[in-house]
């Protein structure tokens, strides 16, 4: 493999394992990273972990500070609140606008969501957030709107911790994958409203999820630790 291709990969791959280490909790709202320790638990050099490091802050999920390094971004309820919203409008400019898909997409669909249905009761769970997040990406490709698919696509970034809190429970992950059943089937009808209309039931299903503790753990994941400790 080139040099420059096998650098590419090892960033790629310190990329996704920082990303699961945040949706998984392993990383906590606020936390900072210490490059050195991260660099030898990943098991790349500084170079590439730093790489990653910026990408993740320039899509939001990460937050740099000069002299003090990266930290795990807080996400306020509002915040998320606003984020969940801008999602909403933009998305559904994408998913009006989109070209029908063809066999090969409808396959590709087909099989990453089938790769969900599987993760959805294994014990390491996290990958169905970057499944679901690939599915979703996969239909709003299909509209001309790149430059809101781009912005699309950095939202979801945001999101990934979100997402994976309303994904906690294993009924939430196989409704999830219920309701990508039924948007392929809308896909495969052509017809843009019952689309949208999938779509907001889809969303609509996935916010509905959040229990309290959900909620807690969302906002204030230490304070939840701490009281479900003293529980036990």
């Amino acid at each position: 493999m080139p040099p420059v291709a096998q650098k590419a990969q090892v960033m790629e791959r310190a990329l996704q394992q920082l990303r699961g280490k945040v949706v998984s909790g392993e990383l906590m709202p606020g936390e900072q990273i210490r490059q050195q320790e991260m660099a030898e638990e990943l098991g790349v050099s500084r170079v590439p972990l730093r790489e990653a490091l910026n990408l993740l802050a320039d899509q939001g999920l990460l937050v740099h500070r000069p002299n003090s390094g990266y930290f795990v971004a807080k996400r306020a309820p509002n915040e998320l609140a606003q984020i969940s919203r801008i999602l909403q409008l933009l998305e559904n400019e994408l998913l009006g606008s989109i070209s029908w898909p063809d066999e090969d997409c409808i396959a590709t669909l087909r099989a990453l969501n089938e790769e969900m249905r599987a993760v959805a009761v294994a014990d390491d769970w996290t990958p169905l957030v970057r499944l679901n997040r690939e599915f979703h990406l996969q239909i709003y490709s299909l509209s001309p709107y790149r430059i809101i698919l781009e912005e699309v696509k950095r939202l979801w970034t945001q999101a990934d911790t979100f997402i994976a809190t309303k994904m906690s429970e294993v009924s939430a992950r196989l409704r999830t994958v219920e309701e990508h059943d039924r948007l392929i089937d809308c896909l495969i009808r052509r017809d843009h409203d019952v689309c949208l209309a999938a779509m907001e039931v889809h969303r609509a299903s996935t916010a509905s999820g959040l229990a309290p503790d959900a909620q807690l753990r969302l906002t204030h994941p230490r304070a939840s630790l701490t009281a479900g400790r003293a529980m036990n």
